[in-house]
């Protein structure tokens, strides 16, 4: 990570003995996440879409996809957009909103004498920044490939699909929000807790 990283905010967080000071750990739970929840403001009412994600640390950047059409689109479109060559392009003399991002996961439940006490293994990350779309071709299709590469590695461009044409690109809408500050929280983790189950699998058998 460089000079240019994200503010880490989990400081901030109340519990600080959850809080995830470590960026290396906040970038590599970013990076095995597959999906995550876009905020924005929308004439002052939020409005949250859950989407697939990759984020580039070099670029302190999450990338996000979808149609030229609908709410969160409108939203963004409005603000501006991102220039560039590169797979992330360059941010300067843009118009842009802001946005925020979070992505979670859970593991085990931990039961305790008192519900009260009761918790759960999670870990969890929110960015803040300003989020706009990707125009240039080049730079779209280099973030499109990331997708593939992330949701698809096993298959190969050219050999187990065809390669994306132009007007795919065109039509497709690329998101850009630059992480200005992020914040990392993470619950119990103890592998040989007691009585720690798994919910579904308790559900599953009951």
């Amino acid at each position: 990570m460089d000079d240019d990283a994200p503010e880490n905010a989990s400081d901030s967080i109340r519990y600080q003995g959850k809080a995830v000071d470590d960026d290396e750990e906040i970038v590599a739970f970013l990076d095995a996440q597959r999906s995550g929840v876009l905020g924005l403001a929308d004439d002052g009412q939020p409005h949250l879409v859950t989407q697939l994600f990759v984020y580039d640390d070099e670029d302190g950047a999450i990338y996000l996809h979808g149609a030229q059409a609908g709410r969160a689109y409108g939203i963004v479109a409005d603000g501006g957009s991102v220039d560039g060559e590169s797979a992330g392009g360059d941010n300067d003399d843009r118009a842009t909103v802001e946005a925020c991002f979070t992505t979670s996961e859970m593991g085990r439940f931990i039961p305790a004498d008192e519900p009260v006490n009761f918790t759960v293994e999670y870990t969890s990350v929110v960015a803040y920044g300003e989020i706009g779309l990707v125009e240039d071709a080049a730079a779209k299709r280099g973030v499109l490939e990331r997708f593939m590469a992330k949701f698809a590695p096993h298959l190969s461009a050219g050999q187990d699909y065809e390669e994306m044409a132009e007007e795919s690109i065109d039509r497709t809408a690329v998101y850009r929000l630059d992480v200005e500050r992020w914040s990392g929280k993470h619950g119990e983790k103890a592998p040989e807790y007691p009585g720690a189950y798994d919910l579904d699998e308790v559900a599953e058998s009951e």
